[in-house]
């Protein structure tokens, strides 16, 4: 039996039946509509054993459907989102690692399109679909035989030793990689040949009060150090982040134009 190409890190927070059935079928979805259904699947669940092998009954297969755990890293009590994720990553027994969450639904073929580019362009260090969202289609409206420069966060690839930056907590972990990537010489590809469905904000508003109330100060103090750290980055990936456009000849309006802060700008951090 030969090695599998890559890994799929999945972190898990998942403490009602809904998100528990919904993070199954995003397993499911994986394994079904992968080239190669073999990935080293590492699951990191907070708070909850749900997923354990010894847990979810049925998880293994259900309806002839592979769904296999390959490692499991349970975090009880959590430790963050982002030291729980680079977990599975130093965890990866493969180069290449999808980084993906319980709310995407993968199509056909996912797995061969992101090694597509990487194979088709040497300096790719992040790739990624396109995707559909309840309020927005990232990408195309439809499939298109073409590659852009952009990212999508809730479904990337990346190549170790590339993992997040631990001074994040769980929200902008995910653009300071790519713009480090960016300073390394490298870029985020985004495909236009195939799309994701993404369910967005269902499972930080599906967790608890608690859940959403804790990501509203870790997004107000993540956001704060991005700012702080790249704010002044003449680098167009970060004038997309920031703008979410940038046109020829005045370039500068997406680094100045008013943004929603989730923080107060002129106030030092509580």
């Amino acid at each position: 039996m030969t090695a599998p190409r890559l890994s799929v890190v999945l972190p898990v927070l998942a403490p009602t039946p809904f998100l528990r059935n919904m993070t199954e079928f995003a397993i499911k979805t994986l394994r079904i509509n992968a080239d190669d259904p073999t990935f080293e699947l590492i699951v990191c669940e907070a708070e909850h054993d749900y997923f354990a092998p010894y847990g979810h009954e049925g998880l293994r297969e259900t309806n002839n459907v592979p769904s296999w755990v390959d490692k499991y890293l349970n975090f009880n009590p959590k430790i963050g989102g982002v030291k729980e994720i680079n977990a599975g990553i130093d965890a990866a027994s493969c180069e290449y690692i999808l980084l993906a969450g319980t709310d995407i639904i993968a199509p056909n073929g996912w797995d061969t399109e992101l090694l597509r580019l990487f194979a088709d362009r040497k300096d790719c260090g992040a790739a990624t679909l396109s995707a559909y969202e309840p309020n927005a289609t990232i990408g195309p409206t439809g499939p298109l035989d073409l590659v852009v420069e952009g990212m999508f966060s809730p479904f990337t690839m990346i190549r170790k030793p590339w993992r997040y930056d631990e001074s994040y907590e769980r929200v902008y972990q995910d653009s300071d990689m790519i713009l480090r990537m960016y300073e390394a010489g490298l870029r985020s590809y985004r495909s236009c040949r195939k799309h994701v469905w993404h369910l967005g904000s269902v499972t930080n508003n599906g967790a608890s009060q608690e859940h959403i109330d804790a990501h509203a100060k870790a997004l107000a103090r993540d956001e704060r150090l991005f700012y702080k750290r790249w704010g002044r980055s003449p680098l167009a990936a970060f004038a997309m982040m920031r703008g979410g456009a940038q046109v020829y000849g005045r370039e500068h309006e997406a680094l100045v134009c008013n943004i929603n802060l989730h923080y107060d700008p002129n106030k030092e951090e509580d």
